[in-house]
């Protein structure tokens, strides 16, 4: 049933996602057909100056109205996201290329301005291109171009022949400096978004690792990462011959503190005692919680004797504490049980006699501890 629902919750997740995409390209195909817009309006006042025949504006118009309207249908219908591009960039770039290039083939008479279109065409598509694109594109306009200079030739100019013409010219290419900055903003944006997102998948990433490694009640080490704790210590000791030392401790009669006081009380006692547990152990000890209310200590490189005391001061800390805060007349102690690795010990070994350590010390009495040499 848990795995159901994880699939479930993440095809919602994928289909929010889709659908925020979908929005976002359909955001973008509206600015494409403004920006389109605005070069027909600018055709038109030629054409109304007569720069240029007004066939040039209005096939321009109406070629610029066929490539937003199917760009929209293929993606409001999702069709789009049956390609390996969704957005279609590539095909954009290329149709936009060749219809400013159309212009300053029929209009050579204005034929800078919109050549000037170009860097717009080009700043739009790298921002969602590969860089394979890019070069196919950028082979494909160069080629163009190249055809139309030595077609067209000296007829290429720029209109400023009357002041109307002039004040057209430089109108136009405002715009175009006004749209190449508005892709820089978006260009930005979008960098500014993904650093975040990176940041914020580290920060999830860091988050995933701490849980698969602690545990979450008292924020200790869990079993996993204890044992391997313990076979680290293990093979360092056999490679310098450094001893070491694993102590289990259990906390008394804890089932009678969850049927007693509850559950909840249980949980305070337990993170309770890994806060104490924590305040006392050095930097290269390790602590966690191996089992229900059962913890363990690592010491590394430190002879049984040394573990002994350490443990020992937690194990006093432990029950001199008022329990009073939790509930009333409540009192916890724990017992523990200490060995230190032999020659030639399996990690299994160790565990097993701090283990009889700990039952003995449970069998004379708790609240102590003991040590199995």
């Amino acid at each position: 049933m848990q795995i159901s629902e994880e699939k479930l919750e993440k095809a919602v997740r994928a289909v929010q996602t889709r659908g925020r995409d979908q929005r976002e390209r359909l955001r973008w195909n509206a600015a494409i057909a403004a920006s389109y817009a605005v070069d027909t309006l600018f055709l038109a006042l030629f054409a109304a100056g007569s720069t240029l025949p007004w066939t040039v504006a209005l096939g321009y118009g109406a070629a610029a109205a066929g490539i937003c309207g199917a760009i929209w249908a293929l993606t409001a219908t999702g069709v789009n996201l049956r390609f390996r591009d969704p957005s279609i960039t590539a095909p954009q770039v290329v149709m936009a290329v060749a219809l400013q290039c159309a212009v300053v083939a029929m209009a050579p008479q204005i034929a800078f301005p919109f050549l000037a279109n170009l860097f717009t065409v080009f700043a739009f598509g790298m921002i969602w291109m590969t860089p394979r694109q890019s070069m196919l594109v950028w082979t494909f306009g160069a080629i163009v171009l190249g055809g139309l200079v030595y077609a067209v030739g000296g007829r290429l100019a720029i209109p400023v022949a009357t002041s109307y013409e002039l004040t057209l010219v430089w109108l136009n290419f405002s715009l175009v400096l006004g749209r190449c900055v508005l892709l820089s903003v978006q260009s930005n944006d979008l960098r500014q978004r993904l650093a975040k997102g990176r940041s914020q998948l580290a920060e999830s990433l860091e988050q995933m690792r701490h849980l698969a490694t602690h545990d979450e009640l008292t924020l200790s080490l869990n079993r996993r990462s204890l044992i391997a704790r313990l076979e680290q210590e293990r093979n360092r000791a056999e490679r310098g011959g450094e001893a070491f030392s694993v102590a289990l401790l259990d906390l008394d009669h804890f089932k009678e503190i969850n049927d007693n006081y509850g559950h909840a009380v249980g949980d305070d006692v337990l993170r309770a005692f890994a806060k104490t547990a924590h305040g006392a152990m050095r930097d290269s000890d390790a602590f966690g919680r191996y089992g229900s209310e059962e913890f363990m200590f690592v010491f590394g490189a430190t002879a049984p004797a040394a573990a002994v005391a350490a443990v020992e001061r937690v194990r006093a800390s432990f029950a001199a504490r008022d329990w009073n805060e939790f509930a009333p007349g409540l009192r916890v102690t724990v017992s523990a049980g200490v060995a230190g690795l032999r020659p030639g010990e399996s990690v299994t070994q160790l565990l097993s006699r701090a283990d009889a350590a700990l039952y003995d010390a449970k069998h004379a009495g708790r609240n102590r501890v003991i040590v199995k040499e």
